[in-house]
């Protein structure tokens, strides 16, 4: 009894070890890696990599192998899609980097296989309060580094970089030249995301679980401004959708409890982008009507396509835009299958994990938007949360032996 005690106890902590460092490398240190013929190489990454291998190999080792039905149904929805992608390629060609397509392949074929497939059992027995804990961590940990460095940015007038850490060792030294961080004499807020955008994105399909599960009002106002500071309008609407949609019922208390902030947000942004940004003022900023470079990939998908004819290049930021002028309309039906199936086995099922579910619809809707759906570590994020949604709170039952 004491060594079937000891093999149990055992299996948690290795479960609780693997998963820290998963959130290390991913969430913590995500651009962290080096370079190989311009193709980004992240220890992140490399980690999910081992960790395939390493469920390849456990999987040979067990009589069985279950995968949870919801798991195993969002597996299939991806699968038409990325069969239409390859037949499009075939027929149409390709016109872009070879690390594009790379990507295209390790975020729609590996990532969905790793997450739904591989690891939907495995995260299962892991404490929920735990996994919650360290993510609620790493998540503030980011944010506070993200306004260090926005602060030592503008004070010192570069950024503060650490090979193979912090940044890409192939991305040194571009990270203002490259990286799309600037508006007009202010850098954005990017932490060790290497891109603002990226950092917002991502952090807010982790915020729904940080918010939930943090006490201290001034690590969620640190969180916050983290946000804001990203001078992402997407970031900052997505911002408003998650609080919106969390206080639905009570859109009117929401309102006053932050009407003031909102304001003072609003006078001190007027004045900073009065003095620094090319647009002028908040109001221009806002408004812009050239949507920040995304007014041209609108133009340009007007024609309705059924299959589309387009050489494929990238999936630009206005994700559903781009997937229907590149894939026509059964290319767009096929990717919202692809994407929508966790939400409607989310609403299908009952007590399914809620604030999960948050982050996924967060992120679906920030797609309307800036989806950075092929850049490190996006699709990581957003096929933790899907596989998430469908397990429930174990943090007070027994974890079962491996």
């Amino acid at each position: 009894m004491k060594n079937v005690l000891k093999t149990k106890l055992t299996n948690v902590k290795c479960r609780e070890i693997v998963f820290l460092l998963a959130v290390l490398l991913l969430v913590v240190i995500p651009k962290g890696g080096f370079k190989i013929a311009g193709i980004p190489i992240t220890w992140g990454y490399l980690y999910l990599g081992f960790l395939s291998v390493l469920s390849l190999f456990i999987i040979g080792f067990k009589s069985e192998f279950k995968v949870p039905n919801k798991a195993f149904i969002a597996y299939v929805a991806t699968l038409p899609f990325v069969a239409y992608f390859t037949l499009h390629l075939l027929i149409n060609g390709y016109q872009g980097s070879l690390g594009n397509l790379i990507s295209f392949y390790v975020s729609f074929v590996f990532l969905p296989l790793l997450f739904y497939i591989f690891l939907s059992s495995f995260l299962k027995k892991i404490n929920t309060a735990y996994m919650a804990n360290i993510i609620s961590q790493a998540v503030f940990i980011v944010a506070l580094y993200g306004i260090f460095l926005f602060v030592y940015k503008q004070v010192v007038g570069h950024f503060l970089e650490i090979p193979y850490l912090t940044v890409n060792a192939g991305d040194l030294g571009e990270l203002d030249s490259s990286k799309f961080n600037q508006r007009g004499s202010v850098s954005k807020l990017i932490s060790t995301y290497n891109n603002g955008n990226i950092f917002g994105v991502c952090t807010l399909m982790l915020f729904p679980v940080f918010y939930q599960n943090t006490k201290s009002k001034i690590k969620i106002i640190t969180v916050v401004l983290a946000l804001l500071l990203t001078l992402s309008r997407t970031v900052w609407i997505g911002l408003i959708f998650y609080f919106l949609f969390l206080y639905r019922n009570q859109v009117l208390k929401l309102v006053k409890v932050y009407l003031l902030v909102g304001l003072l947000l609003l006078f001190l942004g007027s004045i900073i982008m009065t003095r620094y940004f090319q647009y002028g003022s908040l109001g221009g900023f806002i408004l812009d009507s050239n949507l920040g470079g995304r007014i041209l990939q609108i133009r340009k998908s007007n024609e309705i396509t059924l299959f589309g004819s387009t050489v494929y290049n990238a999936i630009e930021e206005i994700v559903y835009l781009s997937i229907f002028k590149q894939f026509g309309l059964i290319g767009l039906a096929l990717f919202c299958l692809s994407f929508f199936t966790p939400v409607y086995l989310f609403l299908k099922t009952k007590n399914n994990n809620f604030i999960y579910f948050m982050g996924v619809i967060t992120y679906l809707f920030v797609c309307l938007s800036d989806g950075c759906i092929l850049l490190i570590p996006t699709l990581a994020f957003f096929y933790f949360i899907c596989v998430m949604t469908f397990i429930r709170d174990n943090s007070s039952q027994q974890q079962d032996i491996a």
